[in-house]
């Protein structure tokens, strides 16, 4: 083990070694990395090789940009490189919600993503040397009213819960994006969600930031993992979490929105996604089918 605060190991096996960072390993080479590190890049990269993404384009901070938003009405604005779900705003319909979204990407880095927002389903697909091993379903963050607690108490509450089934990896922030969600569905974090009632307090589904997980991956269609397995093989990557909306799980259509180099292994459980990647770094070890 050569850093327990990053995660950071030594593995052996017969004499040989390799290093690993969660489920980063010296196997994905520096060009892989750089093609889902930046954004565009992956666009790029999987457009290439004939996968949908949704329509985009890089931010100008002129009138481009208020063209593109008023060709597609709905857009998602993200920072071309970041992690964790920082920067991105959902749901952006307006000019001044452009310029408000625009601002928040850049503070994480100033290479600024504008993209058609499609609706569906937040798909992620994990592959690990070329083959599925697990696929889940992410839903952002709700709540549901008592009619006694506040809508802050209950957001408190349920970061509370996320945080402590993660050991601090996830939680949902009380921050301005929070309350701009909560706000759009006509409540405020002061009002009283009447007993029974469920909204969403965050439009992005990522984990980091309160999101859920439920394991789809039986209900997977064909050619959705066959998209995944392409997408790694256009990269050039071994281990890759490729982010998805989709109309329904159980069929074919799709746009890929995000390719991550570091998926995260124990989100998927109880699939085999350790043993999988244990066999990627010392195929030896894998038992045959």
């Amino acid at each position: 083990m050569v850093d327990v605060d990053r995660r950071e190991l030594l593995l052996s096996r017969d004499g040989r070694q390799v290093t690993t960072l969660e489920s980063l390993s010296e196997l994905t080479s520096a060009v892989a990395f750089r093609r889902c590190d930046h954004k565009l890049h992956t666009r790029t990269v999987l457009e290439a090789a004939g996968i949908f993404v949704p329509p985009g384009q890089l931010a100008t901070s002129d009138d481009e940009d208020l063209a593109f938003l008023e060709r597609w009405g709905d857009l998602v604005v993200k920072p071309a490189r970041g992690e964790a779900g920082a920067g991105i705003t959902v749901g952006v319909v307006d000019a001044g919600g452009l310029a408000a979204a625009r601002a928040f990407a850049a503070a994480v880095h100033p290479e600024v993503l504008l993209e058609r927002r499609c609706p569906g389903t937040d798909l992620r697909v994990l592959v690990i040397a070329d083959e599925v091993v697990a696929a889940s379903v992410r839903e952002p963050p709700s709540v549901v009213g008592d009619g006694r607690s506040t809508v802050a108490v209950l957001v408190d509450e349920l970061s509370r819960r996320r945080s402590a089934a993660t050991g601090g990896t996830s939680w949902v922030p009380l921050d301005a994006t929070t309350r701009a969600v909560v706000e759009s569905t006509g409540y405020g974090l002061d009002a009283v969600l009447p007993p029974g009632e469920a909204i969403e307090v965050r439009r992005t589904a990522n984990l980091h930031t309160g999101g859920a997980i439920r394991d789809v991956t039986d209900e997977l269609h064909p050619e959705l993992a066959a998209v995944a397995v392409a997408a790694a093989r256009a990269i050039g990557i071994p281990v890759l979490g490729l982010d998805l909306i989709v109309p329904a799980v159980d069929g074919p259509e799709y746009v890929v929105i995000e390719a991550n180099e570091q998926p995260g292994l124990a989100n998927h459980e109880p699939r085999p996604t350790a043993a999988r990647f244990v066999d990627l770094l010392f195929p030896e070890t894998r038992a045959s089918d």
